[in-house]
């Protein structure tokens, strides 16, 4: 569709137990898009100096730079002659440290405590002073010296259905033709259609935040969950692409009921097809409550449903509910099968008639050195789903490596201990957690290294 020189920001930082994989970057459509930073200016490299940034956790830290930059010409934003820029070490936390001397187009935004910062996504461009730079620099000096804004998009339909245990497109994306796109700010209104390919575009924008809303055809829908998603505020030249992804409206919704001692909190609720045989806790299409407890699971193929809640799932603390299928059963046998027909929209009551009964488990950990752990990973591998540790607990230990932690009555569990140590993790045998509901006292004893305390099979956890 649109695509330019100017590829880059939307960083994505995947991590798990601490451990960060890596990052990766979707590309603009548009240069214009860029102004939509709270910084854009062009200016030379000072010094690049290693900095420790304050991480959410109080007193925890992670290591990055601070960057001082002379600011030649800018292009967005209140600037001094000076400026400092905060970025992570680069690589996988998605930094992008500067080369002291050399010369950049420079894309910041500003965090809650006002210090501006900018990414390997970023799209900052080292300006090598060769006619191709020049005309990056004139392109964004054109671009602002109007007050106007852009806002553009493409608007496509789809069915979906299932692949394997998820949902999913199941028919080539289809334009919209001639649909009729509002766009509403405070003090303007305007509309226009989408063409022939299903792109719509709003030229000249008074400055001010729009609402984008499309005229929808019957038995099609886009996801409502995230309205910022279809709002863009443009002035200045800045741009921005806002688009629709329309599918058959199909769905089930409701309301769950709760006991009375229930945890307040929201609770994901999941449909999954009668036919799905190998079940995990990524498997069906779930939602979560919202605060009067409703909830929607859209879009969802035609077909026959079970529905419920940890039905793929195991009992934890935020959701201490044994396995209960619509109309509120525990049994699969008992449940009732709710059908689905495309276009079809379905209205349940899904009752929580009780909470699952805590158990729990004492331990003590010892480490590869043989000496009491301070702390550790622990992975609940519910029985009833071979190979997938659904929940986990990080726990804190006292001076003999003791501690505690929650399963639920009446579960079989394998309990996976590990510990991240440097750059590679110590491993315990699996703990074997036989279905009961008296308290238990077991060890976790570190018998390996790895770089990743993958679960094992059940046959080999228990020898």
């Amino acid at each position: 569709m649109w695509r330019s020189a100017f590829t880059v920001i939307l960083l994505l930082c995947v991590g798990i137990k601490g451990h960060l994989f890596g990052c990766s970057c979707r590309g603009w459509a548009r240069a214009c898009e860029k102004l939509g930073h709270d910084a854009v200016f062009a200016g030379r490299v000072i010094e690049t100096l290693p900095a420790r940034h304050t991480a959410d956790k109080p007193g925890s830290y992670y290591p990055g730079y601070s960057m001082r930059i002379a600011v030649d010409e800018a292009f967005r934003g209140s600037l001094g002659t000076e400026v400092i820029i905060e970025t992570g070490s680069g690589g996988g936390d998605c930094g992008t440290p500067l080369e002291p001397g050399d010369k950049y187009l420079i894309f910041a935004y500003r965090n809650d405590k006002g210090e501006l910062w900018t990414g390997l996504c970023s799209g900052n461009q080292r300006l090598t002073g060769n006619p191709d730079a020049e005309k990056i620099l004139q392109l964004f000096r054109t671009l602002t010296k109007t007050d106007a804004g852009t806002i553009f998009g493409f608007v496509w339909q789809s069915k979906v259905g299932w692949r394997d245990d998820d949902v999913g497109d199941n028919s080539p994306p289809q334009p919209m033709k001639k649909l009729l796109i509002h766009a509403v700010s405070d003090g303007y209104t305007t509309f226009t259609q989408t063409t022939e390919k299903g792109t719509f575009e709003f030229q000249g924008l008074p400055p001010g935040k729009y609402k984008i809303n499309p005229e929808l055809p019957g038995g099609l829908d886009f996801d409502h969950e995230y309205p910022e998603h279809y709002q863009a505020e443009v002035s200045g030249g800045a741009c921005a692409e806002i688009s629709f992804h329309l599918q058959p409206v199909t769905r089930i919704r409701g309301r769950l009921i709760l006991p009375p001692d229930a945890p307040d909190r929201t609770i994901e609720v999941v449909a999954l097809p009668v036919q799905l045989k190998k079940i995990n806790q990524f498997s069906g299409k779930y939602a979560f409550t919202d605060e009067n407890g409703r909830f929607e699971l859209w879009p969802l193929p035609p077909g026959d449903y079970y529905l419920g809640v940890n039905i793929n799932n195991s009992p934890k603390e935020d959701t201490p509910f044994p396995p209960t299928y619509y109309p509120g059963v525990i049994s699969q046998k008992a449940a009732h099968i709710i059908h689905l027909d495309e276009g079809q929209i379905k209205e349940v009551e899904l009752p929580l008639p009780e909470l699952a009964v805590p158990r729990t488990v004492h331990f003590v950990a010892i480490g590869l050195d043989g000496k009491p752990m301070k702390h550790i990973y622990i992975q609940r591998e519910d029985l009833r789903h071979l190979g997938d540790a659904a929940s986990y607990v990080n726990v804190d230990l006292d001076e003999n490596g003791a501690g505690s932690m929650i399963v639920y009555a009446g579960f079989a569990y394998h309990l996976h201990g590990s510990e991240f140590r440097g750059n590679r993790d110590w491993c315990a045998k699996p703990v074997v957690i036989s279905p009961g509901t008296e308290s238990i006292s077991v060890r976790f004893v570190m018998n390996r290294t790895s770089d990743n305390c993958n679960l094992v099979e059940v046959d080999r956890a228990t020898k």
